[in-house]
């Protein structure tokens, strides 16, 4: 299927290309600065994750067409959603994009040694001569390219304007992927005889299992990062980047190695994995938002108030602020000013200047 094959690569860099056209620049330069984050979330996506889809496979003998996606999910670096997720949910944005950056280029490596490993593992060496790692290594390298050209446009191209249309852009190809995939998955060709049907109605509770190790990734994350001390935007950042993973990969690399019955098998693993981790990461964010561990005041209105407004804080010393939110506030009604700059930073030092000068004016007379 190699209009299949060209169709998903061109969705899938458009999705990525429109989501990091949208990176601010600054943020991300700040936090590859922050080494000890990073490292935690690539050691969370990289070895715990992959890890849990091979005790899946183990666990309830997943057959190849099911087990082999899974693998592939679970070892890919972050989707580029996983980006919008903490934007608009105002977890640690700088991170999440930082992560997404750096894990998505080691995943290169990661990715197929994880898939051999584990594959070999599971099925021994007989599956490995299907797997097509070239076309894993074209949908990474598509991936990369995206990131790049996305990441430079957001440089040279810093308005409004084009981050708002690189936003509509990434999102329309996202939900054309999405849309893509499950009709190649679920649209049935007539070619299935009643033996066949049956089969695969039998092993449909193999997909119930595809999203466990989300959910496992959501919470080990999470108490790794806590026990580490992360401030708790980049706690809730290193949970959503460990299990978010980059689901159009999957269905790219899957259309070079299954056909037929198996390959509607197999492209339903990332489809049932990507709404899985959707609807948990967005109940996951919800909680903890509550709980105050977010940038956004917790007893914020949700609609209204906390998903469109952006609670990142910059500041001159590096990385991004806390989220304290009187100083999330004051500087946000600043940037409406004409000017565009933090003019609150030079006032108070002026004032105290000021303050000073007429108490030794006050002294001398």
């Amino acid at each position: 299927m190699l209009w299949a094959t060209i169709v998903t690569s061109i969705l899938l860099f458009l999705l990525v290309m429109g989501m990091a056209s949208t990176v601010d620049i600054r943020d991300m330069r700040k936090q590859l600065t922050n080494w000890k984050g990073i490292c935690i979330g690539l050691f969370c996506q990289f070895f715990l994750l992959p890890f849990f889809g091979y005790l899946m496979i183990l666990i309830f003998s997943l057959p190849i067409p099911v087990g082999i996606p899974l693998l592939i999910v679970v070892s890919s670096p972050g989707g580029s959603y996983s980006n919008w997720w903490c934007s608009i949910m105002n977890a640690d944005l700088g991170l999440s994009v930082s992560m997404t950056t750096v894990s998505t280029f080691l995943g290169c490596g990661f990715l197929p040694l994880n898939v051999f490993v584990y594959s070999y593992a599971a099925y021994r060496s007989g599956v490995l001569y299907a797997i097509n790692f070239g076309n894993i290594f074209i949908s990474l390298a598509i991936v990369i390219v995206a990131i790049s050209v996305g990441i430079f446009c957001s440089y040279k191209i810093d308005t409004p304007r084009w981050h708002k249309t690189s936003n509509i852009l990434g999102n329309v190809s996202g939900l054309a992927l999405i849309i893509f995939t499950v009709i190649l998955a679920f649209v049935d060709d007539g070619s299935k005889s009643e033996m066949e049907t049956a089969n695969y109605e039998n092993n449909i509770g193999d997909y119930f299992v595809v999203g466990i190790p989300c959910l496992m990734g959501l919470v080990i994350a999470t108490l790794i990062a806590s026990i580490t001390k992360r401030p708790k935007p980049e706690r809730l950042a290193i949970a959503v980047e460990c299990c978010y993973q980059n689901t159009g990969i999957t269905t790219s690399a899957v259309l070079s190695i299954f056909s037929g019955q198996d390959l509607q098998r197999a492209l339903r693993v990332p489809f049932v994995y990507g709404l899985v981790q959707a609807v948990c990461i967005a109940i996951y964010l919800i909680i903890f938002w509550k709980l105050g561990w977010t940038k956004a005041p917790k007893d914020e209105k949700l609609c209204c108030t906390v998903i469109t407004t952006s609670y990142e804080v910059h500041e001159e010393g590096g990385g991004v602020g806390e989220g304290k939110e009187e100083e999330a506030t004051m500087r946000e009604s600043l940037l409406k000013d004409s000017e565009g700059e933090w003019e609150w930073e030079e006032e108070e030092p002026r004032a105290k200047a000021q303050e000073g000068g007429d108490e030794e004016q006050a002294t001398k007379a």
